[in-house]
């Protein structure tokens, strides 16, 4: 007698599981892939909603690009560590510079990123790219989203 190892559950998508394993061996998609249709679709909208559910969640799963700088960098959670008491007491009275300020673009990226303890070299670009990360990796902190005002309500004035 054979014996089937296959669960008759839900069986992934071919094409699907082709690209999860894109992603996280970080192959390049230049090479062929079979893409898969779904017949009469217009009598199946369960079969298109579990293909953009399942292209969803792949988008979700997909580990972040890998960015290597030129020079040294500080690690991101180094950045995100809490300030000393000293200087979180001084800014809940000073206001940081803002975008009105008289200078040009690069002074002002120059002035923000040494604030935020950022290395600046003569292309700011990975500056800009950590600076980037570390503004995306803040808004998407549980931490720092439970501090957040709720929706549709403004942040105090300091």
């Amino acid at each position: 007698a054979v014996v089937s190892t296959q669960s008759t559950g839900k069986q992934s998508d071919p094409t699907v599981l082709d690209l999860q394993i894109r992603a996280i061996t970080k192959q390049s998609t230049a090479r062929a892939m079979q893409v898969s249709s779904i017949e009469n679709a217009e009598k199946n909208p369960k079969a298109i909603d579990a293909w953009v559910k399942n292209i969803s969640e792949l988008h979700r799963q997909k580990p972040p690009p890998a960015v290597h700088y030129s020079k040294n960098m500080p690690d991101i959670d180094v950045l995100m560590q809490e300030w000393p008491a000293e200087l979180e007491e001084l800014l809940s009275r000073v206001k940081l510079p803002s975008a009105e300020m008289d200078c040009d673009l690069g002074e002002y990226v120059d002035i923000i990123c040494s604030i935020l303890d950022i290395p600046i070299y003569q292309n700011r670009i990975h500056s800009l790219h950590l600076l980037f990360t570390l503004f995306s990796e803040f808004k998407n902190s549980q931490h720092f989203q439970k501090m957040a005002p709720p929706a549709g309500e403004e942040e105090p004035e300091r």
